[in-house]
């Protein structure tokens, strides 16, 4: 099996950005939730210090992983320290629950 994940937490303002680009390199899908956490920039005038941001997951084939990556960082780079991060992570093994089978590296490659 040749897939990776990309896992990207980014600031919320640049949610569509980050949707954009993926949907205009033929990203076929991809999830984003609502996160808090603290890294390097935390927010000292709140008392719990939280910052608010986006988390990415996304399922490519291995060979695209390290272009959807930059291009997320590229979609939501803004030149702040708060910007996030974004990860590359190998896939043992993926599988549909729709019909039950394993997904396979043609399926997650990117569309022209």
């Amino acid at each position: 099996m040749n897939l990776s994940k990309i896992t990207a937490i980014f600031d919320q303002l640049r949610q569509d950005s980050v949707e954009e680009a993926l949907i205009g390199r033929g990203v076929s899908g991809f999830t984003l939730f609502p996160v808090r956490g603290r890294g390097y920039y935390f927010d000292s005038y709140n008392d719990d210090h939280l910052v608010d941001h986006v988390q990415l997951e996304v399922y490519v084939n291995s060979d695209d992983a390290r272009d959807v990556a930059f291009l997320v960082v590229e979609a939501a780079h803004t030149g702040v320290s708060n910007e996030g991060l974004v990860c590359i992570s190998p896939i043992d093994e993926l599988l549909w629950v729709h019909d039950k089978r394993a997904a396979t590296d043609k399926e997650l490659s990117l569309q022209s």
